[in-house]
């Protein structure tokens, strides 16, 4: 299937019907939306594990680089940077102002920057200015001071401004075709980081167990679910029951919450089919297949299921469906 039309081809409409969207529009609009979402994660993934070093105080070395090393993991950052600094110094420093890395948070600022540039015409000015505020305020020449100043404010300010542009998206772009893609962006990458924390934070823990007394592993724990900005959602439905059966159940399998991977993919499956139908295609799309398979398959399973396949096989899965899921999109609707 293709998006829509060839740009050679492409003709304003008339007649006051939803024009078709631009294959290298869709491709703009998504990319804006995942780096945007990405740079959220990047940002609470640090700030977490600050939090976390002043909660638990002083941390075995060996545990130390591990954590540490989870934030490289989930992003699929590559290797450890070199150099005589601390570990939590070298990977702050590399995920939040390195320019080579494309995971880093400065990266994903300006990638997503750039990719609105290309469709200005295309988003709102709300976006646009929000977009490009927090470009200049992490490329300007007080942004290092800032950093080292307060990286617990520097980070949550990276995370508000996420928030608030796609909050802009919501409430200032129609819901439509442009919308639908910035939805998709998200949700895959929502759900991909969501699954790569769970999977890499249990794997450390399950190998450290017996050096961590309880009330080190229960904060531990509320590291998981912050990383994943579940804590309070998950203590008002579990109050103070920090187990972490739950809490990979409630990370994965929860309906009603918008960073589970359940509720995501179910919002995934409707923004593709939103993209369909607004493409006026009446059989569903590869990717909308895809997601739709994925979206039945979380709706009956269950964690005693999932446990007896494996936590991290079980998330395997679901990360190599999404992939699928996204090089399907990219084949239906980017190419051209």
């Amino acid at each position: 299937m293709t998006l829509i039309v060839d740009p050679s081809q492409y003709r304003p409409s008339d007649t006051g019907e939803a024009r078709p969207m631009l294959s290298r529009d869709a491709d703009s609009m998504f990319w804006m939306g995942r780096y945007v979402e990405r740079a959220e994660h990047v940002a609470r993934l640090l700030r977490v594990h600050l939090m976390l070093l002043t909660d638990v105080g002083d941390l075995t070395p060996v545990l130390e680089h591990q954590m540490w090393l989870t934030i490289l993991s989930s992003m699929r950052a590559g290797k450890e940077p070199e150099g005589s600094d601390p570990v939590s110094v070298r990977i702050s420093r590399y995920m939040t102002f390195d320019p080579s890395n494309p995971s880093s948070i400065v990266s994903c600022i300006a990638r997503a920057r750039e990719n609105a540039r290309a469709i200005r015409e295309s988003i709102s000015s709300e976006m646009w200015e929000c977009l490009n505020g927090v470009y200049l305020w992490i490329t300007g020449e007080e942004a290092g001071a800032r950093f080292e100043e307060s990286p617990d404010q520097f980070y949550a300010h990276i995370m508000n401004s996420s928030m608030l542009f796609q909050g802009l998206t919501d409430q200032t772009l129609a819901h439509d075709q442009r919308w639908y893609f910035t939805q998709i962006a998200k949700y895959l990458e929502r759900i991909d980081v969501t699954a790569r924390v769970i999977e890499t934070r249990f794997d450390v823990l399950s190998k450290m167990g017996a050096q961590l007394d309880q009330p080190i592993r229960n904060i531990h724990l509320m590291g998981v679910l912050r990383s994943c900005c579940s804590l309070e959602s998950y203590r008002r439905q579990h109050l103070a029951d920090l187990e972490g059966q739950r809490i990979a159940e409630y990370l994965i399998l929860q309906k009603d919450y918008p960073r589970s991977i359940r509720f995501c993919v179910e919002q995934l499956h409707r923004a593709t089919a939103g993209v369909r139908i607004s493409n006026g295609q009446h059989v569903p799309s590869a990717p909308e297949r895809i997601f739709g398979r994925l979206e039945a398959q979380l709706e009956y399973a269950s964690i005693d299921e999932i446990l007896a396949e494996g936590l991290n096989e079980y998330l395997t899965r679901i990360e190599q469906a999404t992939s699928e899921g996204s090089a399907a999109l990219q084949k239906s609707y980017f190419l051209y």
